[in-house]
């Protein structure tokens, strides 16, 4: 019995090192396959929408790597198409727009049913959802890619998919209607702002400020009723974060001029107690003239 220990050791010493190189080759000559499935997901948009017919970003770019169609990511659209190409070296298709029943549809929010809930906004994918608690969302249609993942979030069944009779690139332009001076963007704004003066304002920090315009909750009423299709919400938007630079570039200035302040100050209580009365004023003097 003893002399059978031995060998059955030996046997499982063997069996054991045979499972060690086995996983070592695997994951060697795997290795390469990864590699590419990293690069291809690099050049999708991480939108996780599952229009490609796959669940996330990361199963479309295995299925690539593994000889699928590059051309299924509407988010990413020609540029993701071209950018697969040049990294695979294959031809660049157009993109495929026969998933579904081949309609392009983007999500929109019935105000009289919202209740503010915010569900929605966590789950699009891209952001196209704006809005605060307790108060109406809205959809930004130019960036909504109709993935409909926020259907499912939405607890009282506000959001419909509406068919785009036009296509979504041509949506997606600046729209270059003029503002009519109408009023309807002040009389929706639940901040009791003035939107259309914040839009003429938008370049003058004083007047933006003066205006409230921090008191935004970029909720999108004002895109919904402005008859010109002006997109005030992004207006704003941007508007916030030139106010916010410029406030980041007052408080570094000031924290300049505030170490300038305490090194003349150690400047002078350094020439006030190692110099002569008369001297230490002129050279007090002197430091004082080069600020």
């Amino acid at each position: 019995m003893l002399t059978g220990i031995p060998a059955i050791l030996v046997l499982a010493g063997i069996g054991l090192l045979c499972s060690a190189l086995l996983i070592l080759a695997f994951h060697k000559f795997r290795s390469g396959d990864n590699e590419v499935v990293e690069l291809i997901l690099k050049e999708l948009p991480q939108t996780q929408c599952a229009q490609c017919g796959y669940p996330g970003c990361r199963p479309y770019a295995e299925a690539i790597a593994n000889g699928a169609d590059i051309n299924k990511c509407p988010p990413g659209g020609t540029e993701t198409i071209n950018a697969l190409s040049r990294l695979l070296g294959k031809p660049a298709p157009p993109l495929d727009t026969t998933g579904g029943d081949g309609i392009t549809r983007i999500a929109t929010i019935r105000e009289q049913d919202c209740i503010g809930c915010t569900l929605c906004l966590p789950a699009c994918p891209v952001d196209a959802i704006i809005g605060a608690p307790q108060l109406l969302h809205a959809v930004l249609s130019k960036e909504c890619t109709g993935c409909e993942l926020c259907l499912a979030s939405c607890p009282v069944d506000c959001i419909d998919m509406l068919e785009v009779q036009e296509p979504l690139a041509a949506m997606h332009t600046e729209t270059s209607a003029p503002c009519i001076h109408c009023g309807d963007c002040i009389e929706a704004c639940p901040r009791d702002l003035a939107p259309q003066q914040l839009y003429f304002h938008e370049k003058s920090m004083d007047a933006l400020e003066t205006l409230r315009l921090m008191d935004c909750i970029e909720c999108g009423r004002c895109d919904q009723v402005c008859p010109s299709g002006i997109p005030l919400t992004q207006t704003f938007v941007a508007a916030k974060q030139r106010m916010a630079k410029k406030q980041v570039d007052i408080e570094r200035a000031e924290a300049v001029r505030n170490r300038v302040d305490r090194h003349n100050q150690r400047m002078e209580q350094r020439i006030a107690v190692n110099s002569h009365p008369t001297d230490s004023a002129a050279l007090i003097a002197d430091v004082r003239s080069r600020q």
